[in-house]
């Protein structure tokens, strides 16, 4: 269409020059020196348009040659930008077909052409760890921090959840601490700390970060509860295996006075208790506790106190045989208030019940000494043997 309408103009044109050169011809003369042209004013025209569209003509060759080179290059470019991005297709394929190698090799031998260097490089660190190659990991993950200025929380995330594969938690609690440092409120950041914290049995990491985790409603209420229990009970448990009782009675006064009343945190701080010798207040606190609910490991440790009137806990630990008469941990332990008290026919009767309805080495133990306090020296014998008997069978052979 637009073709057909430039030959109509033309024609027309061309049409009223030749109806001017025939009704009035015109005159022109050039001089310069005593050089001269004598011409019609049609034909002068017409040379003159000729010259124009020549001249034109010569100029925009000279500027498409001009701009060949340029053209060529951006031609490369472009066909380098598509190499790249079907690599960049293939080798996330070949990667996720297991074929590390080919997949490392397809996706650097085409990074630098590629409008998206970084997921080349962060495909390919992946590919390198795949293969146990550590150094190469890093030097690709910091080639994509190079190339792709911004993407420091992105490089430095895959590089944290590649330590943690590669079992390198100490790197990676330092890639994830510098992360939060640049971004205290990234979601993915926070989470990735709280579980490797939890993995390293970081407990007061874990309660730095509880708040954000929170905060952030990076997980839902209810686990953020049992989380910040599982990080007391944690920090509980190192203290009592540390024998820091300082520490056990500051992290016990934080705690707010709903979770003192589980038994998950009961357990480690009366095991302090005792080991400190502060029996009454595990007393207490073992009683106030089973006044409203049942515990095996508490029941177990009121046995496991040795001063204090074994007598009174005896007769108060007997109430409890209403509602528990089969429990084995509490017959274990009404046996061993029962020796403390000299009651050796009572003692007797408790230890044997617990045997029957969940027989220990321990029991054995505690029944061969009310045996031989009884004077039934070949029978506390035989009891020892049995207990023995159960302990090694119980007990796994290491190398």
């Amino acid at each position: 269409m637009k073709l057909l309408l430039i030959i109509a103009i033309g024609l027309l044109v061309g049409t009223s020059l030749m109806w001017l050169a025939d009704f009035e011809p015109g005159f022109v003369l050039l001089k310069y020196g005593s050089w001269s042209l004598e011409t019609s004013l049609i034909v002068f025209i017409v040379a003159f348009l000729l010259l124009l569209v020549t001249a034109y003509f010569i100029l925009r060759t000279l500027v498409l040659v001009k701009r060949a080179p340029q053209r060529v290059a951006n031609w490369q470019l472009l066909q380098r930008h598509k190499r790249a991005n079907k690599a960049l297709t293939n080798g996330l394929i070949t990667l996720e077909e297991g074929r590390w190698a080919d997949a490392e090799r397809l996706l650097i031998n085409n990074a630098t052409n590629s409008d998206t260097p970084l997921l080349h490089y962060l495909a390919a660190a992946r590919a390198a760890q795949k293969q146990d190659a550590t150094q190469r990991r890093d030097a690709y993950l910091a080639l994509a921090h190079q190339t792709t200025p911004g993407s420091e929380i992105a490089v430095g995330v895959v590089q944290a959840e590649l330590q943690i594969a590669a079992s390198q938690k100490e790197h990676a609690l330092a890639t994830l601490q510098h992360l939060r440092e640049l971004a205290p409120k990234h979601p993915h950041v926070l989470h990735l700390l709280q579980q490797l914290y939890q993995d390293m049995n970081q407990w007061q990491g874990i309660q730095d970060v509880l708040p954000d985790l929170r905060k952030r409603h990076v997980l839902a209420a209810a686990e953020v509860e049992t989380l910040s229990s599982d990080a007391a009970v944690g920090q509980l448990q190192s203290a009592l295996l540390n024998q820091d009782w300082a520490l056990m009675s500051s992290l016990w006064q934080q705690l707010p006075s709903k979770m003192r009343q589980s038994k998950l945190l009961l357990n480690p701080y009366v095991a302090g208790l005792i080991q400190q010798g502060e029996q009454a207040q595990a007393v207490e606190l073992i009683e106030n506790f089973l006044h409203s609910e049942w515990s095996d490991a508490l029941i177990y440790q009121y046995g496991q106190i040795k001063h204090g009137d074994s007598l009174k806990r005896l007769a108060k630990a007997e109430k409890l045989l209403i509602n528990n008469e089969r429990n084995p941990w509490l017959l274990l332990t009404l046996g061993r208030l029962s020796l403390a008290n000299k009651l050796w026919a009572k003692a007797e009767e408790y230890l044997r019940a617990s045997l029957d309805h969940g027989a220990t080495g321990e029991t054995y133990q505690v029944l061969a000494e009310v045996l031989m306090a009884a004077g039934k020296k070949e029978a506390a014998t035989e009891m020892y043997k049995q207990g023995l008997a159960m302990m090694v069978q119980h007990t796994p052979i290491t190398i």
